[in-house]
């Protein structure tokens, strides 16, 4: 069994994955502490770990101490699924390994991998291994946390997953903007790259989740774990 980590902008989460995922976790306690109950509870025999934190000296140490394989992802890191192309050296670790999951998943189509975190990322890639290139846009909480920080009297609220479509107060406003904003956003992109590509196969991961028009008609795989099946590859 493998113990992924993926360490993002706003928590930690770690999994146990097998064939396939056996057990989830947000970190709530000292790494140390972490990794022992950890292996205590399963047969882990190797770490894969993703970060865009900085450096973690706590989580090293921890690491360290550890007498397993330790991989660290980083976009040096090659595809194990096929050779992949143009990956620049500032490429985030989180956006290829969730890009790795997909590949994994479907080598063969043009892929749009979107992780919807704290930021909104995108990725494009060939059916030939090639990243065609990326974008990023504040995510759901960001958009709203902006209106509230630079501005005098719009409130600070809480993103929720779904948003009418016209608000009929000041939250409700800032939830439809927000919410559906993004979801409009990302449609855009679809669209586009179902003109250009017809083969598009579309991943969609992170902790917001949006249901899309009818009339996005190419397959769309929802995949909470898309990252961590990217670690698992490795």
């Amino acid at each position: 069994m493998k113990l992924l980590i993926d360490i993002g902008n706003t928590s930690a989460k770690l999994a146990v994955m097998d064939t396939d995922i056996v057990h989830f976790e947000r970190r709530c306690e000292p790494w140390k502490e972490t990794f022992v109950r950890l292996l205590a509870a399963f047969p882990i025999d190797g770490v894969r770990l993703s970060t865009v934190a900085g450096e973690d000296v706590e989580l090293k140490e921890a690491l360290a101490h550890l007498d397993i394989p330790v991989i660290w992802l980083t976009s040096s890191v090659p595809c194990p699924v096929k050779p992949v192309m143009e990956v620049p050296p500032t490429y985030g670790a989180d956006r290829w390994a969730a890009d790795i999951g997909a590949i994994a998943q479907d080598s063969d189509h043009t892929l749009l991998i979107i992780d919807a975190g704290t930021c909104i990322t995108y990725d494009l890639f060939s059916a030939d291994g090639r990243l065609l290139g990326g974008a990023i846009s504040p995510g759901v909480q960001l958009r709203l946390n902006a209106m509230h920080e630079h501005t005098a009297l719009l409130p600070q609220i809480k993103a929720e997953k779904e948003a009418v479509l016209l608000g009929y107060d000041t939250r409700t406003h800032m939830l439809s903007a927000a919410v559906n904003g993004a979801r409009f956003e990302m449609e855009g992109y679809i669209r586009q790259f179902m003109k250009e590509y017809p083969d598009l196969h579309v991943f969609i991961t992170g902790g917001n989740t949006f249901e899309f028009a009818e009339d996005i008609s190419c397959p769309i795989t929802h995949d909470p774990y898309l990252v961590f099946k990217g670690l698992a590859s490795l």
